[in-house]
Order: C-alpha cells, then structure tokens, then sequence
C-alpha cells in the first residue's frame, strides 16, 4: 500500500521537476534571443537600410491609399522587411500617409525627412522597423528552438540553440531592416517544422513549415531553395524502397501530397501576405525570377576585395569557388567550428542524441541544407559573405549537438576508480559551460558591432583585412558622434562614404555623399575638394575607391580614426 501511495507523489515530483527545467530553458533560451538582438539596436546603420526605409514607406503609403501594384518595391521581394517597416510607420509616424504626396524615390524620401515639418527623424523610423524585426526574429528562433526540442531532446537543442543565439555573425543581420537575417530564420523554422513532420505526422507542424516557407519567399527569393531540399528530404524513404524493388504508388503518394499541401500552404502565404499578387501577380513573379537570373550571372555592380586583391568588375564567379568556405571560417566562431567535429564523430558512432532516427534523419536535413544552399550560391556571379547565412544556425546547430555527445560520452564514463565518476561528470558539466560561455564572448566582446567579429582561429581582426571586405556602415556612426562635437557642428560641411543612412542618420550637420566615379564627376570632385572634413571608410582604401581621392589624402594625416574591435574602420580628414 505504501508503495502504490508513493508511486503518484514521484511521478508527479518528476513531472513538476521536468516541467520547471523546460521553462527554465525556454526562458534562457529567449532572453540570449532578445537581449542582444534589442539592445542599443539603433546604433549604427548600414548603407542598404535607407532603401528599405523608403521602401517601406512607400509600401505604407500604398497600403493606405489602395494602391496595391505599388507594394511591389523590389524584385528581392523583400515584403516581410517592408511590413516591418510600415509597422515602425504605424508606431513612430502614422501621419506620413497623409503628408507625403505620393510615391518616393530614397533622395526624395530623404529630403522630405529633412524638412521642418517632419516630426520624426529617419533614425526614429530606422529603430522602430528593427523593433520590430527583432520582435519577428526572436518569436520565430523561439518556435525553432520548440521544434528542435521535439527533435533532438531537452538539453541537445538547449545547447545548439544557444549556439545559433550568439553567432556574432547572424546575430548582427538579425538586428536589421535588411532581408537575410529573417529569411534564413523562416528557413530554419521550415526546415526544422517539416522534419518533425516527417517524423511524427501532425498536420499542424506541415502547415507551419509551409508558413515559414511563405514568408521566407517574401523575404527574399533564395529561400525557393528549401524546396528541392525538402523534396529530398520527402523522396529519401521512398528512394531506398525502390532501390530494394520494393516502392509502390501508395508510397509515393504518400510522399508526395505533404509535399504538395507545403508548397501550397507556401503559395497561399505568399499571395495572403502581398498584395501586389493580388492585381499584378504575373508581372510581379516575372520580375522576381528575371532578376534572380540577372542576380546570378552578374557581378556587383563596383570592384569588390577578396582574398588580398581587387576584382574591378566584381564579378566573383567560378573562378572563386571557394569564397563561401573560405568566408564561413572567417565568419564562424571556435565553438561552432570545432564543435562539428565531435558531432560527426557522435552522428557516425550513433552517440547520443545522435542514437534516435529522428535526429539523424533531422541531422541530414540541416547538412543537406548547408550543401544545396552553398553550391546554388557559389553559382552566382554576385557574392557577398551575408548571402551565405542560412548555412551559420544550421551549423551551429550541428556543432551545438556534437558539444552535447562529447559531454553525454563523458558524464556516462565508470572509471575505474569510483571516486573517479563525479570527477567525469563535473567535465561533462564544464565541458558544455565552456562552449556556451565562449560562443557568448565571442558575440558580446563585440557588441553592439557584431559584424565586426572574425575568427582568431583564422587570425581575428589582425588578419582579416588581408582577406575580407570590412564594414557595412558601422564606425561611420562614431565618425558623425566625434564631428558633432565640434563646436561649429551645424555648419560643418563634411563629404563621406556611405553618407546617407549610415553617416547622415547621426551628424548635425551637412553632409555629402563620395561617388564611386569621383574621378569622373568634376562637380563632385569640387564638392570633395571644398569640404570641411572628408570621412573615409575602410572598405574604399580595400577597394581603391575612388581612386583619385585616395590619391589626393595620401599626403594628409588623419585628425582622428575610428578603431572597433581591433579593426581601423574610419579615418576623418580636416581638408586643407
């Protein structure tokens, strides 16, 4: 009797300890997701943002006016980032759709802002879209974090989500109102929602993945990728039934109508969520897919650095195969990098949680992901580290699961000596402290400019400008913080690289835009020449551009250089 009283009291001790130790990890799990990615989010700003600022206010203004062929903007899609942008709209200047009187270009979206009547600055704009991206970010790496649970247990997917949360280089793109950092989140989610449905069949985690395909597809249109690895990932069991001469229809079909309920699911999102598909639905998908192509046999449109030289025409094709390997160990933190390796070992010596068919098959997914999405992209003329980011969480993941089956090897060691065993299972425990808490100091060491981060297994900041292209807009905003203290602020007229958006965003006074074409421009050349103070970034002396400017400075010392992370960002000139 005793026993049988005693029997509900622990089951029911267990459940409460179980169900404490989940929210205590779904928690941790949000706040290394939010805190990060929402502190001092406005501090600095990239040159791409001011374009989706005034794409996004044109989407509003659409919106409002019924004007819905106008909420197409850009053939990237890029719909989910313009909705956070008219949110920020909504909540900072709801007034705009009245003001303004029609559609803008980004000069004339800028000007406007300028003017007296304007209560809002396009900074206030700026941090109110990427409150709201980072708000989308966390809410879906959180149903990422869910589905990983689900597939490769509690403490597994603790441990590779805490890895996704501080890799310093998607942490960095995931604060901005800017396409790849939510597109691989609504990856990942699709991937990871469609893998647990293959494993347990429940139509709602079908439906979500065909969600998060949708809005991955407004985001940006590589995500299109996930289809051929899905249909992998679907067609697999019934591949090896018919290598055994043992496939049937009912097999096939029933691989095949998840598939077809996905992509529909997909479909419908896409069309529910942008109205341009709802009057100009050919037009709109023929520009989509007629960049794409151009996207993919061009190269950017300006001389591009890789790898110690200077590729004039930017065209980065076959020839460098290897710029994405060789980006994504720059980019790539110790703990990740190393972290595949134990998981490789775990997943082919079926250690836990590599021991379940589910995680192995889950295993295969993201690695089928990481392979098909690096070889359409290396197929592309037009490269860009950031362009290769949906393969980052998915590694880390990986590599956050390899650190768990090195750690579950160890706590289960039996020493010879008994006294031997805690001393195992202490390692294991640190073992796992050390690999989050290094992932964590590798992104929070550079906060709030994470994409300052590179690898020191590759040489970090010492050696990084010998290979990669620097800076996307970061120190542009200390340069502007240091003019500001001038005591003639105001009246300052100051020329820069990436002046609108990343300089103009955060100086009081005049500034100016430098051209790639200087050389060419002589109205440009004299407004260079008649500046107060030229702002010189660090990716115009990799790339040599202009040419003639840099030229001219040779001869000058810099009043002040912006320093981040070990790295000279900027160099400010008082021109003679």
């Amino acid at each position: 009797m005793l026993i049988q009283l005693s029997q509900p009291s622990m089951l029911k001790s267990h459940s409460l300890k179980q169900i404490i130790l989940e929210l205590a990890a779904l928690i941790l799990v949000l706040l290394a997701l939010a805190l990060p990615r929402g502190s001092e989010i406005a501090r600095f700003a990239t040159p791409d943002e001011q374009f989706w600022l005034y794409r996004a206010a044109n989407f509003y203004y659409a919106l409002s006016h019924g004007d819905y062929a106008a909420t197409y903007q850009k053939e990237h899609p890029g719909v989910t980032v313009m909705w956070a942008g008219a949110l920020g709209f909504l909540r900072k200047y709801p007034e705009y759709k009245d003001d303004i009187e029609g559609l803008v270009n980004t000069d004339e979206f800028h000007a406007y802002m300028a003017s007296e009547k304007v209560p809002v600055s396009p900074l206030e704009l700026l941090r109110e879209g990427r409150l709201v991206m980072a708000a989308a970010q966390v809410a879906v790496l959180a149903l990422c974090y869910i589905y990983a649970r689900r597939l490769f247990g509690l403490l597994p997917a603790f441990v590779g989500m805490m890895l996704v949360a501080f890799d310093p280089f998607y942490l960095g793109l995931t604060r901005l109102l800017h396409l790849d950092g939510l597109m691989t989140s609504f990856i990942l989610l699709a991937l990871l929602a469609y893998l647990i449905y293959l494993a347990e069949r429940h139509i709602a985690d079908l439906l979500i993945s065909g969600v998060a395909a949708g809005l991955g597809w407004l985001t940006k249109s590589p995500a299109l990728i996930l289809a051929p690895v899905l249909g992998i990932l679907a067609f697999w069991q019934p591949w090896l039934l018919w290598r055994k001469g043992e496939l049937s229809l009912k097999v096939v079909w029933q691989s095949l109508w998840p598939l077809l309920a996905w992509a529909v699911t997909g479909a419908a999102t896409f069309v529910a969520l942008w109205p341009a598909m709802w009057v100009i639905p050919l037009q709109a998908l023929a520009k989509i897919f007629g960049m794409a192509q151009v996207y993919a046999e061009s190269g950017h449109a300006s001389a591009v650095f890789f790898n110690g030289q200077v590729i004039p025409d930017g065209n980065l094709g076959l020839p460098y195969f290897y710029f994405y390997p060789l980006t994504y160990l720059w980019r790539a933190t110790p703990v990740a990098l190393l972290g595949l390796l134990p998981a490789a070992w775990g997943f082919f010596t079926r250690r836990k949680p590599f021991e379940q068919e589910r995680a192995r098959l889950a295993v295969a997914g993201l690695a089928l992901l990481v392979v098909v999405f690096t070889l359409v992209m290396t197929l592309g003329e037009k490269k860009f580290d950031r362009y290769l980011l949906p393969v980052y969480p998915a590694l880390d993941l990986i590599a956050g699961l390899g650190w768990f089956a090195l750690a579950a090897w160890l706590w289960e060691r039996k020493p010879a000596v008994p006294r031997h065993l805690n001393l195992a299972r202490l390692s294991a425990v640190l073992l796992i402290s050390l690999a989050l808490g290094l992932q964590a100091a590798s992104a929070l060491s550079t906060f709030p400019y994470y994409l300052s981060y590179y690898n020191p297994l590759m040489g970090g900041s010492r050696k990084a400008p010998q290979v990669m292209q620097i800076g996307w807009g970061e120190g542009l905003d200390e340069a502007a913080r240091y003019l500001n203290r001038k005591p003639d602020a105001w009246n300052l007229r100051v020329i820069s690289w990436y002046a609108t958006g990343p300089f103009s965003y955060y100086f009081n006074g005049n500034d100016r835009s430098l051209w790639y074409t200087l050389d060419a421009t002589p109205v440009q050349w004299e407004r260079f020449v008649t500046a107060d103070y030229a702002v010189v970034y660090i990716t115009q002396w990799q790339r040599q551009l202009p040419k003639v400017v840099l030229d001219y400075l040779t001869g000058l010392t810099p009043e002040h250089v912006i320093w981040i992370d070990g790295l000279e960002y900027v160099r400010i000139y008082k021109m003679p």
